[in-house]
């Protein structure tokens, strides 16, 4: 593809006078040009065709000058670059627009052979911008795609190492021994056929992996696919379909095939809505056979769709539809690039169509792959029965046991939120923990921020990598709430690089574990988290007891505790003062206000209140005032029941306190 270059010039001779000029390699197709009368057309030029290479400006227009239109450049073409033309006695102006990012310039009248080399410069320069572009482009998608895969490493190593902890300390009479073995065995095959996926990439970049075609039934191959895929689809509540009019034996490269199922199959569940939205979903497979050749699989559903603008690239290696993102599994971006990738390996074709919906039309996504695949008698060669989709295909056979421990804890247990959106490591950290701690749990974000709204917990344990909302911006929402920024946080996740566990620290996190994890660190981990908030409770307790530390409001930690204190203090003398009018002036309900401050100090809203205002008049005893009068000037109607109050607490009467202070 030739240079684009457009020429910016009020004067009407340029353009007969370039296009002489350049004739030659016009013709050839090295240059193609076009011209603008002014800096307002050429605006309008750029924003139509975004790929002009370079730019000969005229410094001077009638309508827009070439300076002014310099400073449209970096966002209407950053990949481009713009020559300035003027005159030899404008050097000032010229100066002006080198410092203004202007690449080069040339001074009239043109001496067209300096003309030349300038513009071959600068197409050579603007050609290197955007192949390091290109560069880091890819670069970007590759980084993306690892950062995707190691999450998808990690959570079965986890799945893996945790319960053999787990085995190692109960042996093998325990109960739970062949759930957790089950565990074992599905997420290494699982970690297997992503490794097999990863080599299989590999393979394909440098041409060496091989198709191995043998005879088996194609039709009962493909069905024992789609059977695997029922207990996922049936826990989302999506109805599974398989239709053909295929039989005998065929010669086919089974694993291929497999992979091939597979990635339509899954990628067609995670897309599909279920009951949770009110609309049935469904995902139909057929296999036909097109006038006697060649196989055509179809892989349909009723799913969210994919946006017209993204169809032509979904193929693509490492691409992903951000829209697309959905509370469910993240992927990696290679599933349908390998399906494209083995489909062509064999010497076929994939094609896909889908709609996102309108009002009157359903959304989904229909993929159609042919292949050449070539039809056997059963005479022909011996049929290979061995290859089992077990093998490589690890699916969950029934839904996570949901009997979570075997003792139930206590009523003021701590409360643990666990934020998880794979479904096995959510229902192993529940087990792991409700011995201990009364725990909820929630799939996304999303519902873990509306649990934790309404529940108000001790600790949340949260993903990082989530679908929609993730663990960083749910670790925001939390410490940036009044209502909830006194709740712990940790976060575990995949990424395990430095830049990452900033990023959590930076949104409020307190602490941050990396998988694979050992369950007895997260346990010590969230040990310890408790006794810290226990001690803080203690420590507010005690500041408001202890009339020898020092006023709470001068040495509290918390934040949203001190506000609070500093709305008491302004209306300390208000006997009327209710629980209501505080829970108003911070902006709370007076049930959050409650579970608020009984989480952060262990007392009910009237007692904070109370035992404030007694603390407030253990410093107005100090400095001489009487009883009487410090008893109504920290609230109470009556000094009879202010001194019941102030012994309860602390144990002495107002008088003799105030008597002993004077000694």
């Amino acid at each position: 593809m030739g240079t684009k270059i457009l020429v910016i010039d009020d004067e009407p001779d340029i353009e007969p006078l370039l296009l002489q000029r350049f004739w030659l390699t016009i013709r050839e197709g090295i240059y193609q040009f076009k011209f603008a009368r002014g800096g307002y057309e050429a605006i309008s030029l750029i924003k139509a065709e975004p790929d002009y290479d370079v730019l000969l400006v005229d410094i001077n227009m009638r309508d827009m000058d070439g300076l002014t239109l310099l400073s449209y450049l970096p966002d209407l073409l950053p990949n481009g670059r713009a020559v300035m033309v003027s005159a030899y006695g404008d050097m000032d102006n010229i100066r002006t627009a080198m410092n203004r990012g202007a690449f080069d310039f040339v001074c009239k009248p043109i001496n067209f052979k300096d003309l030349e080399l300038t513009v071959e410069k600068t197409a050579r320069h603007v050609h290197q911008l955007r192949e390091s572009a290109r560069t880091k482009l890819a670069a970007d998608l590759k980084t993306h795609f690892f950062d995707n895969i190691t999450h998808e490493f990690r959570t079965p190593l986890t799945l893996i190492l945790a319960p053999v902890e787990r085995l190692l300390r109960q042996w093998s009479e325990h109960q739970g021994t062949q759930r957790d073995l089950i565990a074992i065995d599905r997420n290494a095959r699982q970690l297997l056929r992503l490794i097999n996926q990863l080599l299989d990439l590999a393979k394909l970049e440098v041409g060496h992996l091989q198709v191995n075609p043998q005879p088996g039934y194609l039709s009962e191959f493909i069905d024992q696919l789609v059977q695997a895929f029922v207990p996922i689809a049936e826990q989302r509540g999506i109805t599974l379909n398989y239709q053909t009019d295929v039989s005998g034996m065929w010669l086919f490269d089974a694993e291929k095939v497999g992979q091939i199922g597979y990635n339509l199959l899954a990628n067609a569940i995670k897309f599909t809505t279920g009951p949770a939205t009110q609309k049935a979903g469904s995902t139909h497979v057929t296999v036909r056979l097109e006038n006697g050749s060649p196989i055509r699989l179809s892989v349909s559903d009723t799913g969210i769709g994919i946006p017209t603008a993204n169809l032509p690239h979904i193929f693509d290696r490492f691409y992903q539809v951000n829209s697309l993102v959905r509370p469910l599994e993240p992927g990696t971006g290679i599933g349908l690039s390998m399906v494209k990738e083995l489909t062509e390996l064999m010497g076929g074709t994939v094609s896909v169509s889908s709609s996102t919906g309108t009002p009157t039309t359903p959304s989904g996504s229909t993929f159609v792959v042919d292949l050449p695949i070539c039809p056997l008698s059963t005479e022909e060669g011996v049929v290979d029965d061995s290859f089992s989709i077990r093998d490589w295909f690890p699916l969950r056979a029934t839904e996570p046991d949901t009997e979570w421990g075997s003792i139930t804890p206590p009523e003021d247990a701590p409360l643990v939120v666990v934020v998880e959106d794979n479904d096995e490591l959510r229902t192993f950290l529940a087990e792991e923990l409700t011995n201990h701690y009364r725990v909820l749990t929630a799939a996304s974000g999303e519902r873990g921020w509306t649990m934790i709204q309404t529940e108000l917990p001790d600790v949340v344990i949260s993903d990082v990598m989530m679908p929609g909302m993730d663990g960083y911006a749910l670790t925001q929402l939390i410490k940036t709430t009044p209502a909830t920024d006194h709740i712990a946080v940790i976060l575990l996740t995949a990424k395990a690089a430095s830049d990452s566990r900033l990023a959590g620290l930076q949104q409020g996190a307190d602490d941050y574990l990396t998988k694979p994890f050992v369950i007895e660190e997260l346990v010590l981990r969230l040990r310890n988290l408790l006794a810290r908030q226990q001690r803080l409770r203690t420590l507010y307790q005690q500041q408001l007891a202890r009339p020898e530390l020092p006023q709470p409001i001068e040495t509290v930690q918390d934040g949203w505790l001190r506000t609070l204190f500093t709305v008491l203090d302004e209306h300390l003398d208000d006997s009327s003062f209710t629980v209501e009018r505080l829970a108003e002036c911070m902006a709370l309900s007076s049930k959050t206000l409650l579970r608020k401050v009984q989480s952060l100090t262990q007392l009910s809203t009237n007692d904070l209140i109370r035992r404030y205002r007694l603390r407030k008049a253990v410093d107005l005893l100090r400095a001489g005032h009487g009883v009487s009068e410090t008893a109504y000037m920290v609230g109470f109607d009556t000094p009879s029941y202010f001194g019941q109050c102030f012994k309860e607490i602390y144990q002495v009467t107002p008088k003799d306190f105030a008597i002993s202070t004077k000694a």
